[in-house]
């Protein structure tokens, strides 16, 4: 990066001046006959302060330049009066962020039911990260893989579940049986 070494020494002078500079506060600051416990105290408040004043600063940095990104990816926009606004593209990423975010594997309880459940399903390609989804609250319920797409497992299926395949999207693609007599299925 350009200026980079620059940069590297302006900073080391800023930091060793500021330090002589943060001293020289303390000892005033502790005024006449204070100890030097007291005068280091102060020393490392001061310091501290300087260093969260410094962090904050960085933070903003850091808030700029994600910010400037979300501009120039096209995913937010500012309006006349410099207030920042999702364009179209920012509220359809919102919209899946959202969508992936409602659904958390780990909030699904196995609950161990009475029959047997199949569940199969044939997702198109365009729902690959839909399928990833599935797959994994599927083994968090305690289901096991029989078949590239068939999975069983005596659990109940709650309205939670439902939901989700809902919300993702898939819930046509997807087939719930109960088996009511075991015929050539093995005990699970």
């Amino acid at each position: 990066m350009r200026g980079e070494t620059i940069y590297k020494i302006l900073d080391f002078i800023e930091d060793s001046s500021l330090s002589a500079v943060d001293l020289t506060t303390a000892i005033l600051q502790a005024g006449y006959g204070a100890s030097m416990s007291k005068i280091e105290y102060g020393n490392k408040i001061l310091s501290k302060e300087r260093e969260s004043y410094r962090y904050d600063r960085q933070e903003g940095r850091h808030l700029q330049v994600y910010l400037s990104k979300l501009k120039s990816d096209g995913l937010i926009l500012e309006n006349f009066s410099n207030k920042l606004q999702l364009s179209k593209n920012g509220k359809h990423k919102l919209k899946l962020l959202k969508r992936n975010k409602i659904i958390d594997k780990n909030s699904f309880k196995k609950e161990i039911g009475n029959r047997t459940i199949i569940i199969s399903y044939d997702i198109p390609i365009s729902f690959n990260k839909e399928r990833n989804i599935l797959r994994n609250i599927l083994r968090v319920l305690g289901f096991r893989l029989i078949h590239k797409s068939v999975w069983i497992g005596k659990v109940k299926i709650s309205q939670q579940f439902i939901d989700a395949l809902s919300t993702l999207g898939i819930l046509k693609f997807v087939e719930i049986l109960e088996v009511t007599k075991n015929g050539s299925l093995k005990e699970i």
